[in-house]
């Protein structure tokens, strides 16, 4: 970049240069009887001048550079200090989330629950419907994340959903062979949203209870009122 700034220096001085030149011999072709001298003077005069503007030129594009890039550089470290800033007066890592306690959950917006107190909210309901509940899920759960065991013995796989998204066939595929996997007779999924085409048509051939958002929003609300 220096050697750009000092080719546009030397531009600039043949520039003013050849100006001179070209005003100091208007000036002294059109008075008569000038000497000699002034003839060589206008000329090394204009070097001269030619070389102190074309300097002048190059310093002065060499400290706006200068100046450019030191300010580049403190709004860098301003950037920086108040991103420190901001880091020293927020927390380093997220704030972990409070434990609801069961009747926070049952009084809870069903969908504001993260799937750990959708799991326990739906492990209350079905208890107070006159289940024994076993928790299951974490790794390996086969989707089963509550088996529920009736007064007639036999045993329910549940799947529990607190999704947007409608839940795929895969899910119910999966829960097909937890089914099995936990000695279950039955097995439902229960979700917050909806299930896909597919979904129902793999539900229907596999005899696997489908609880969507609808219904589910209506036995939480019976439940809450008793």
């Amino acid at each position: 970049m220096a050697k750009t700034y000092y080719a546009e220096g030397r531009q600039v001085a043949y520039l003013v240069r050849g100006l001179f030149i070209l005003g100091g011999l208007g000036i002294y072709f059109s008075i008569p009887g000038l000497h000699w001298g002034f003839f060589f003077g206008i000329l090394f005069g204009s070097i001269i001048l030619g070389e102190i503007f074309g300097g002048m030129w190059t310093r002065k594009r060499r400290r706006d550079k200068k100046a450019r890039k030191t300010a580049r550089t403190s709004g860098i470290r301003q950037s920086s200090s108040n991103k420190s800033k901001s880091s020293a007066h927020s927390p380093s890592t997220k704030t972990p989330m409070k434990k609801l306690t069961d009747a926070q959950i049952i009084k809870a917006d069903v969908r504001t629950l993260s799937g750990m107190d959708f799991e326990r909210l739906m492990e209350l309901y079905y208890i107070d419907q006159g289940y024994t509940v076993q928790r299951v899920g974490g790794s390996g759960d086969h989707e089963v994340d509550l088996i529920l065991k009736g007064k007639e013995g036999y045993k329910i796989a549940v799947q529990c959903k607190r999704w947007k998204q409608d839940v795929g066939n895969d899910i119910v595929l999966r829960l097909k062979a937890g089914k099995q996997v936990h000695s279950c007779y039955d097995a439902w999924i229960v979700t917050t949203s909806n299930f896909t085409k597919a979904a129902k048509e793999a539900a229907d051939k596999l005899n696997i209870k489908l609880i969507n958002g609808l219904s589910l929003d209506d036995r939480l609300k019976r439940w809450k009122q008793t």
